[in-house]
């Protein structure tokens, strides 16, 4: 480029740049001079030219379009919100009318499948039972866990992590099998000295995404948590 065209070049940014700073510092300015607007022509995206003032039109029909569209995406959202509040609220008065531990969990799993569209749950406990062996069940791995370390970030910051858990942690949870779970979330459970996970998987890869909403499921965490207490033994 030679140095005339570069100069050139450069004059012609800084002229535009007055211009916008200007227009934007005197949003009035076309109201002092409408004849102006009907002078301005704008290149359409077939080719043609439209005046300022249908370009305008057209800018504000599409943003109303949009706003519209983000509304009803917004009103959905709560109106499944809503249905999964009065499902969670219903599963936790179940939960508290069951009488010992295999009762909590079988109706924790089957309130998942059934109203919650999960293919496979499971809760794993890092504490031992606070009754009778003989009334152990597999939820209870013990405080001497080895695998307990694949869990320990998401038990101490007490936050539901979703998406596409380790393979680690999905081979503990769900076993050998478990391959077929393309996305879950992990809710921590936790008490007096002790900590567990409630894990909630699907087949599905977009059933639950990384970063989604689950503030009902944590209140899900913290409802067990508080079920379970009486069954784990306090460190």
């Amino acid at each position: 480029m030679s140095e005339y065209k570069k100069e050139s070049s450069e004059s012609n940014n800084i002229s535009e740049n007055i211009v916008i700073d200007f227009l934007r510092k005197n949003p009035n300015f076309f109201n002092s001079y409408p004849d102006i607007i009907s002078e301005l022509k704008i290149p359409h995206d077939h080719g043609t030219a439209i005046s300022l003032v249908e370009k305008q039109v057209s800018v504000l029909r599409e943003q109303n379009q949009q706003t519209r569209k983000r509304l009803h995406e917004l009103i959905e959202i709560a109106r499944q919100n809503e249905e999964l509040a009065k499902r969670m609220h219903k599963l936790a008065l179940t939960l508290m009318d069951a009488d010992e531990p295999k009762d909590i969990f079988n109706t924790l799993y089957d309130n998942l499948k059934k109203n919650f569209h999960a293919d496979r749950a499971v809760v794993r406990l890092f504490a031992k039972p606070s009754f009778i062996d003989t009334f152990a069940t597999d939820e209870f791995s013990g405080n001497e866990t080895a695998e307990e370390y694949l869990f320990k970030s998401i038990i101490d910051k007490r936050l539901p992590l979703s998406g596409r858990m380790k393979r680690q942690q999905q081979v503990f949870l769900f076993g050998d099998d478990g391959d077929e779970i393309a996305s879950s979330v992990m809710i921590p459970l936790h008490g007096q000295g002790w900590g567990g996970i409630l894990s909630i998987g699907s087949f599905d890869a977009e059933h639950f995404q990384a970063g989604m909403g689950i503030e009902l499921l944590a209140n899900l965490g913290e409802i067990l948590s508080f079920i379970l207490k009486p069954w784990v033994e306090q460190v």
